[in-house]
């Protein structure tokens, strides 16, 4: 992995999330923050969850309206308006959460995942604003940094693409000689890889490519023009792979990218296996879910998945000091949206619940 790509990781997963789903600012699903210090209770009021939102505040509540909307759910207008105060005049969303009234430098993935959360909640012309700038950050390669000097990468890309969608703009549509949805192609893994890689995308370009879980949990939803929160709908049990030499027809990159993503669930217990240490990925499974459902296929690895979330729901939902994690419960509730199951009970749990409790501060 880039070092680029390693701080950022490091970053993300300290921050605590999309994956991305998700995820990314979308790894941070994983991992808890620490708690908000008592000085910023008052810039809190509304804010999701009493973790410290310096990294991952706008995503974290970003993810969490999301949720609440596509579950039908309440949004309580303190919370809406916590996130509005952090847009910057231009329409970014800064890499710090702005609990001073200072905007800082803006970055992709939390402006992606605002524009997402601004357009459902019905915020359509901070939504536009923040589009807007997005799409002026679009490299020439196609894709998207997370911030500048990153390097793009497939999970910013695969949100601002997932924006684009959400605001019914072309994904296609682009000022560079590349799309985003191009960009995503050249990361994935071909006839040149082994068989078992074919299909996963790598984090950043490099020679050779290599598979990143992370990365393919996440990019295969844009890549299957979706965006969050994901549909239900009917899945194949099929697990689609490259015939290399090519052989007449091959499926779609969308289609290989979840054969991957469903052999994989299913050769890990029914998980995205973590990178950096035991265990599952519970983030980015929640993330596989999302996309396999988003491009039709793998059915059973869905199922499993599912079925490893439910298991896990209370531990994934909980930092150590049992305050909910609200990114986490919001994984867990566009997880059951999309599998036709109900956010209010999933493995025990009460996800839109626990998204409403969470908060530092009524207002």
């Amino acid at each position: 992995m880039h070092a680029n790509a390693r701080r950022l990781f490091s970053i993300t997963a300290a921050t605590a999330v999309a994956g991305a789903l998700v995820l990314t600012a979308p790894s941070a699903l994983a991992t808890p923050s620490p708690r908000a210090a008592t000085s910023t209770d008052k810039a809190a009021i509304g804010l999701f969850g009493e973790q410290d939102p310096t990294y991952d505040g706008v995503y974290r509540q970003s993810l969490a309206l999301i949720a609440l909307e596509s579950a039908g759910a309440r949004i309580p207008k303190a919370s809406v308006k916590w996130l509005l105060r952090q847009q910057c005049g231009n329409g970014r969303f800064p890499s710090y959460t702005n609990l001073t009234g200072k905007c800082g430098v803006g970055e992709v993935d939390s402006t992606a995942m605002a524009t997402i959360a601004l357009k459902r909640i019905g915020e359509r012309r901070a939504a536009r604003a923040a589009l807007t700038w997005l799409v002026r950050q679009q490299t020439d390669s196609g894709g998207w940094e997370f911030n500048a000097g990153f390097g793009p990468n497939a999970n910013s890309t695969g949100l601002a693409v997932q924006a684009m969608i959400a605001m019914k703009v072309d994904p296609t549509a682009s000022e560079t000689d590349r799309n985003g949805l191009q960009f995503l192609r050249s990361l994935q893994l071909r006839c040149k890889a082994d068989a078992t890689s074919r299909g996963a995308l790598d984090y950043q370009p490099q020679e050779p490519l290599t598979a990143n879980d992370f990365a393919t949990a996440q990019a295969t939803q844009a890549m299957a023009r979706s965006s969050l929160p994901v549909r239900p709908a009917t899945t194949s049990a099929l697990r689609p792979t490259l015939t290399c030499p090519k052989d007449g027809s091959q499926p779609s990159p969308s289609a290989v990218a979840a054969g991957y993503l469903g052999r994989t669930i299913s050769a890990h217990d029914g998980a995205i296996p973590g990178a950096f240490g035991p265990g599952p990925d519970l983030g980015s499974t929640a993330n596989a879910v999302m996309s396999l459902v988003a491009a039709g296929y793998g059915t059973g690895a869905i199922a499993e998945a599912v079925s490893t979330l439910e298991t896990n729901a209370a531990a994934f939902t909980r930092d150590p000091s049992d305050a909910v994690l609200p990114a986490s419960a919001a994984a867990l509730a566009l997880t059951a949206h999309a599998t036709s199951g109900n956010p209010r009970s999933f493995g025990g749990t009460n996800p839109v619940r626990d998204i409403l409790d969470s908060r530092t501060l009524a207002g």
